[in-house]
Formats: structure tokens, sequence, C-alpha cells
């Protein structure tokens, strides 16, 4: 689509210039043949836009072309130095008209012999000056293109000023002079206000400026996101119509390299809503700052390199009198053939962690064990039709299962690992649910011995519906 929009605006473009060409050299023939000096200064304004649209064609090629290993964030400031450059251009002009019009106040104004062709000729630039503005408009408003609103914004002033010149031609063939220069004055202000907004919005972009209601949109964004605790950073660069966006943001510190890559597709996707077509870069930091302690032990512990796991983390609190103090236990998973001097050492970096993390006068405690590698095992699901019959009556018994769909039973070195699936309450608490497990595989194992590991999945009764 936007190489689509890039050609529609070539073309308007370069309808303009060829536009803009047959009525510079009308304009010289006429003023040629009159000596007129409004008719002059519409020559001369059609030839400086012959001289615009050039670049403006130019610069729109350019800025089309992709990034390359020069130009890493592509060549789309070219619009905006282009958009400069017409603007300065732009100012030339207006000067000259200005200082035109205090000499014609101040002095007598020149003979000027105005006929009917002139007013003809003029009259005619200005039907076609305002075709032109509005298919440059129209162009630029598509394209989101600083230089195109330029380029519609000179043309603008070509209405005005054509305006004035037939207003002026008017008022020469009836005698009145001196309405053209005070005309030429009030039309000068006017286009130079537009053109210092057209030049504060460049150079905004050439020099990076970053609008704030720009960056409070995209940090609102980021933490719309599931996972964002905090959005640290904002940087942006470019344009509307090409925008570049560099967001840090911060996640809990136990989440996954998994976890934390979807958060930030999650940011990116998120910014495209607000920003469409923006180049978003996003950087996920670990939120270092939580009040949960169970988060920031888990957090300290999975640092410590080596360890690929930490489960089972207590954290008992007691008090002497006005003392309190703290007492941690974790088991954490390494590799299965680490030694029993290494295993050491990374307990007591495990513990040195929590301690830096929580402060001194905690107690750590560490189990380091093996990471388990896949373990061959055997369906015998069939063959123990008792201990299915038996998980089902111990299931049922529970008030929060409303059922047992599912029992799927393997052995693996001698002992019997088990899961089951069962259905209860969509509104079931989440301690229920494990003090049924707990309750169903204690009640198990006093009835089947050999019974291992054993994992019960509750899901809503919806769900299977």
């Amino acid at each position: 689509m936007q190489i689509s929009n890039t050609r529609k605006g070539e073309r308007a473009v370069l309808w303009a210039l060829i536009v803009s060409a047959i009525l510079a050299v009308s304009k010289l023939v006429v003023w040629a043949l009159t000596s007129s000096l409004v008719v002059l200064s519409q020559a001369l304004d059609s030839t400086l836009d012959v001289v615009v649209l050039i670049l403006l064609f130019v610069s729109l090629r350019v800025a089309a072309k992709p990034a390359d290993e020069s130009h890493h964030y592509g060549h789309g400031k070219a619009e905006n130095l282009a958009a400069l450059l017409q603007t300065i251009f732009l100012a030339l002009i207006l000067a000259a008209l200005a200082r035109e019009a205090v000499e014609r106040l101040i002095s007598a104004p020149p003979e000027a012999n105005a006929p009917w062709y002139a007013i003809a000729l003029v009259g005619g630039s200005l039907v076609i000056d305002i075709f032109r503005v509005r298919l440059l408009t129209s162009a630029a408003r598509e394209e989101n293109s600083e230089a195109l609103r330029a380029g519609a914004l000179n043309m603008s002033g070509d209405v005005a000023t054509a305006l004035v010149a037939l207003l002026a031609l008017g008022l020469v063939r009836a005698g009145l002079t001196e309405a053209d220069a005070v005309g030429s004055l009030v039309v000068s202000a006017g286009v130079a206000a537009a053109s210092f907004r057209v030049v504060k919005r460049s150079v905004d972009v050439l020099m990076d400026r970053a609008p704030s209601a720009r960056a409070e949109m995209i940090t609102e964004a980021a933490g719309r996101v599931p996972g964002v605790t905090e959005t640290r950073r904002v940087r942006t660069r470019g344009s509307d119509r090409e925008l570049f966006v560099d967001v840090t943001v911060a996640t809990s510190r136990t989440a996954s390299l998994e976890r934390a890559h979807d958060v930030a597709e999650g940011v990116e996707r998120e910014i495209s809503r607000v920003a469409p077509g923006s180049d978003v870069v996003v950087h996920v930091e670990p939120n270092r700052e939580s009040s949960d302690l169970m988060e920031r032990v888990q957090g300290a512990a999975s640092a410590v390199e080596g360890i690929q796991e930490v489960h089972n983390v207590l954290i008992h609190e007691s008090r002497n009198g006005l003392i309190k103090s703290l007492h941690v236990t974790l088991h954490a998973k390494t590799g299965p053939e680490t030694l029993l001097q290494d295993a050491h050492r990374m307990s007591d970096r495990v513990e040195t962690a929590i301690l830096e993390e929580l402060g001194h006068g905690v107690r750590v405690d560490t189990h380091i064990e093996p990471l388990q590698p896949t373990e061959p095992g055997r369906d015998v699901t069939r063959e123990r039709a008792d201990v299915v019959l038996t998980l089902r009556h111990l299931a049922l018994e529970q008030s929060a299962v409303m059922g047992c769909h599912e029992v799927l039973i393997a052995s693996v070195h001698g002992h019997l690992s088990i899961v089951a699936h069962v259905t209860g309450q969509e509104d079931l608490p989440l301690d229920q649910i494990h003090e049924a497990s707990r309750v169903i595989e204690r009640k198990l194992r006093a009835v089947h011995p050999e019974v291992g590991p054993v994992l019960i999945h509750f899901e809503p009764a919806s769900a299977l519906e």
C-alpha cells in the first residue's frame, strides 16, 4: 500500500511540475509583452515552482528507498530536508515580494499595462493553482508526507499571490495601483506564518524531537500488555509516516525466556496498534523491585550460573520478641554430572545471592538435585485397572471433584507414574483444589504403595462440553 501511495504522490508532483513549466513560460511571454511587474512576479513564482517540484519529486524517490547498509533507518528524512529547502525558497520569494510592496508604498508606483489576456492568464493560473493544491494535499494526506505538505503549502501561496495579482491587474486598469502593495504584504504575512509551521515540523523530525504526547501514548500502550510491570524508557525518532520506537519494559524476574519473548511481542503488537507502520524494538528487563518474597528468592536463585530449575521454595517467618527472622529453604536442579564439590559451591552461590537480595539475618538452606533426563516408561493403564478404579473412587469422594474422565498409568523404574484429569466447578478456589489433590495422593499411596509421582489435573466442567 505504501508503494502504491508513493507512486500516486510522484504522479501528482509530476503533473504539477508540467503545469508549472507551462505557466512559467506563458507568464514570461506575457511579461515581455506588457512589462507588468505583477505578471513578472507571477512568472518568477511559477519558475520557482518548477525548481521546488523537481526537488520534491527527487526527494520522494529517495525517501521511498528501503534501508541499506549505509542508512539503517531508511531515507525518510529526505522528505523533511526537501520540505525545509522548499520553505527557504518560499521565504526568499516572500522577502522579495514584501520588499517590492514596501518600495511601492513609499515611492511612486511604476507604470504598468494590464491587457485582457494578462488578466485571463492570471485567472486561469488561479484555477489551475487551486486544482494543484487539492491534488498535492490529497496525496500528502494519504502518504502522511511532510514534503508533499510543504509542496501543497507552496501551491496555496501561489493561489494567494494569484488572487493578489488578479486584483492588482484589475486595479491597475482602474488606476488604483496602491492596493497591490498592501495586498502583497498581507499575503506575505499569512504564507510566512504557515511556512514557519512547516519549518518547525521539519526541523523537529531532522533533530529527532519526540513529542511528549506520542511518548505518553506509547507508554500507555506498552503498560496495557499482560506481564509488563513497568515501562522504563520510550525513545522515538522519525515522522508519523516512518516512526522508529525503542522501548524498555520490565517483567517478573522469574519469567522464562519464552515468556519474556511473548511479553516483547505483545508490546510490539500494542504499539503497532496505536502507531501503525512503526518499527518497534523492545528490550525486556527483570523487575528487581518486587515486594513479593517468593518471587525475589526464586529470581535470585535462578540467576546463579548452572541452576536450571528452582522449586519447593518455603519461607518461614518467626519472631523472638521484636526481632523477626526468616528461614528460606529451596530445591535447585542442575546437571546430573555435577560433582559434590561443584554442587556445594553452587549451593553457596545460591545462598549468597538470596542473602544479597533479602539482607543479612536470613538463614538459607538449599538442596541441589540432578535435573532428570527423559526416562523410559511403559503404559500399564489397562494392566493396572485396579489402580484406575481406586483413584476414580477416591477422587469422587472429594466434594471439590465432579468427575474423573481420564487416568493414565506408566511404569517407570518399578514405580507407577499416574496422571489423572478431573473436573470441578469454575469458581473453585485454588487452595481447595490443592488440598483435594493432596488427599487423593495420600490415600492412593496408602492403598497402593507402589505408586510414585501423581499429577492430578483439575479443569472446569464446561471445558468438556
